[in-house]
């Protein structure tokens, strides 16, 4: 290979293949140019002909027995691998195991800073992110996050040389992630013995920080060397959405005017996800105050509010119900004179696949989700799913992920990766005034000086990730089908736009400005580009042929109106009344209890029932 040759990045393995495969696809995740180079160390006969055979790259990306392996068949292994770090400006090391080899190695590579590895004893541990190295840790700067449950770690050992070290993430206290300097090269070592593949299947429930060990460090390493050339995002955006309330003073716990003067406070944004089927009931009062601050805003949470009513798979009735919850919005808007955003809540967090194909029938921008996964399947999200900015794998509709204001390290994550930081919550949030959402908001503007508050319809239009590909170039993947963007540089740039599309169904059209521009189709995006002046914007928008399909009535019997009103009364009875009083609170509460264990033991005794008459059968 001629070392005259360049790369972004190069994954270095020997063979027989010991690295990683799954360093190269987060490398490519992040937008990377990158290059998976072998090795044979046995059939080089020297150094030099291992180094020559790695071209020069921004960064090198290797395991620790790799190295160990070209070491053995060096005779001088540290001039060696300082002509083999000397083809990188940056090197991350990992899957360091606790051998004699291995630490060998290490002890020569980091000058006796680090001498070994060993399993992490601390039961219950935490990853601690240092500050001071925000170009590499971002928003994790300063917090800590919790160990995935049952994932045994390594961490390094330190030895007498560790001044010339930097420790960026910790694990109960001991060294993790390490930053030196080596053979001119800064050099960063991961105690993770592997990394997380990005094709894994992930089931409900799952939290992506489970990998933080796996994932995260790599992360940090390839943004604090690449910078602005990975995918990135220069304007962070967030919303805090509380699910349900009516337009009226007060419902449950929550009151519009408290929350409005925490807005005008801390300057935040909020919107409430408002039940179509209320449309008719909104307060002149409340509505008038809201129109005239234009905050909080409005986006749609589902239609009629119906158990699971957007996990069916019935198309036609899906089409109806969410082409009827846009004519109720467009109803209560010009009736209230409050506009809204075109952005679903699915309620009860429950989605069918068919629901978003409705969705973009029916012409709505995005749809926003606490659970990624749709309810009506088991296992078809992939790692890589969680970790993009929105989910788009089941058709050219996007689905934005939310999170409870728990904890603020998946907020962190978000962040990081380029992903808006949406938040939910509920009227019962309030119960005990403002003072945890304030705080909450302060710890969420300490994550990104930059962040900006805004309405999900902003938020969702604007969403994108961007890397430069040259002075004047910058690529862009976006999501939705309308989209704005802006030059906000100070020289002309040429943009290169990108957005997933399923080959299924009509070729889109894409427009600039009211303006049908060429577009091409290639390897499932759809394709364009720009010129944009210093402040210009551009909006963009691609049409389906899908949307004129949108024409279908929902069309409901009175039984059924009956019942939704009837669910719609006991709900608002429950959080008025009920969830605000403490005596009925606690009655609820006991009620609840004796049903799940009558529940429970009924469980117990049939399984046990079916048993002995399996038992009495087998006799």
């Amino acid at each position: 290979m001629n070392k005259s040759a360049w790369a972004q990045v190069v994954v270095l393995n020997c063979e027989p293949a010991t690295a990683d495969r799954n360093a190269f696809k987060i490398a490519a995740f992040m937008g990377a140019e990158v290059q998976c180079v072998s090795v044979n160390p046995m059939n080089s006969g020297n150094s030099p002909s291992i180094a020559s055979q790695v071209p020069r790259c921004k960064c090198l990306i290797t395991d620790a027995e790799s190295l160990a392996q070209a070491a053995d068949a060096m005779q001088s292994a540290d001039s060696a691998l300082r002509n083999l770090f000397g083809s990188a400006e940056h090197v991350c090391i990992f899957g360091w195991q606790p051998t004699e080899r291995h630490a060998a190695i290490l002890k020569a590579i980091s000058s006796g800073g680090l001498v070994g590895v060993q399993p992490q004893s601390e039961i219950q541990a935490s990853f601690h992110v240092a500050e001071g190295h925000g170009k590499w840790t971002g928003p994790f700067s300063g917090l800590s996050v919790q160990a995935a449950e049952g994932r045994k770690e390594n961490v390094f050992v330190e030895g007498s040389g560790k001044s010339g070290q930097s420790v960026i993430i910790q694990l109960g206290g001991e060294p993790f992630f390490v930053r030196t300097e080596y053979g001119g090269s800064q050099v960063y070592f991961l105690a993770s013995c592997e990394l997380a593949d990005l094709d894994q299947k992930v089931g409900r429930g799952i939290r992506p920080l489970d990998w933080f060990s796996r994932l995260v460090p790599l992360l940090m390493f390839l943004r604090g060397a690449l910078a602005d050339g990975v995918w990135h995002n220069d304007r962070p955006q967030a919303c805090f959405i509380i699910d349900d309330p009516l337009l009226r003073q007060r419902y449950g716990h929550f009151d519009f005017r408290r929350l409005m003067e925490a807005m005008r406070h801390q300057a935040f944004a909020a919107c409430i996800a408002f039940i179509p089927w209320n449309y008719r009931r909104s307060r002149k009062a409340v509505a008038e105050l809201l129109s005239s601050r234009g905050m909080p805003s409005l986006c749609v949470h589902g239609c009629d509010h119906t158990g699971g009513e957007f996990s069916s798979r019935d198309v036609e009735l899906l089409r109806g119900k969410a082409q009827l919850a846009l004519d109720r919005m467009r109803a209560h808007s010009r009736s209230f004179g409050v506009p809204f955003d075109d952005v679903m809540v699915f309620p009860q967090g429950r989605f069918s696949l068919e629901a978003l194909k409705a969705l973009s029938c029916a012409g709505y921008l995005a749809a926003i989700n606490s659970d990624l996964h749709p309810s009506t399947e088991i296992e078809v999200l992939e790692l890589r799913d969680l970790l993009s900015v929105a989910v788009t794998r089941f058709s050219n509709f996007p689905l934005f992920g939310r999170h409870y204001p728990k904890g603020i390290e998946d907020f962190a994550l978000d962040l990081f990766l380029g992903k808006p930081a949406l938040v939910v919550e509920h009227h019962a949030y309030f119960r005990n005034g403002y003072g945890a959402l304030q705080a909450f908001v302060a710890r969420l503007n300490a994550l990104d000086e930059r962040l900006e508050w805004t309405n999900p319809a902003a938020i969702c239009s604007r969403a994108c990730v961007t890397k430069t590909a040259g002075d004047r170039e910058v690529q862009v993947q976006f999501y939705t089908s309308r989209f704005y963007l802006k030059n906000d540089g100070r020289q002309a740039r040429r943009y290169v736009l990108r957005r997933r599309q399923n080959e299924e169904g009509p070729p889109p059209s894409v427009k600039i400005d009211g303006r049908v521009v060429n577009h091409k189709l290639r390897d499932g995006s759809l394709e364009f580009q720009l010129w944009l002046e210093p402040d210009q914007t551009a909006e963009i928008e691609i049409l389906s042929g899908e949307q004129a399909l949108a024409s279908a009535l929902c069309r409901q019997t009175q039984s059924y109106k009956l019942k939704v009103w009837v669910r719609r009364v006991l709900s608002e009875f429950r959080d008025d009344y009920v969830d605000t009083n403490r005596v009925l609170r606690g009655l609820v509460s006991f009620l609840r209890n004796i049903h799940a264990r009558r529940k429970a033991g009924s469980e117990i005794a049939s399984r046990e029932s079916g048993h002995s008459a399996a038992s009495f059968g087998g006799s």
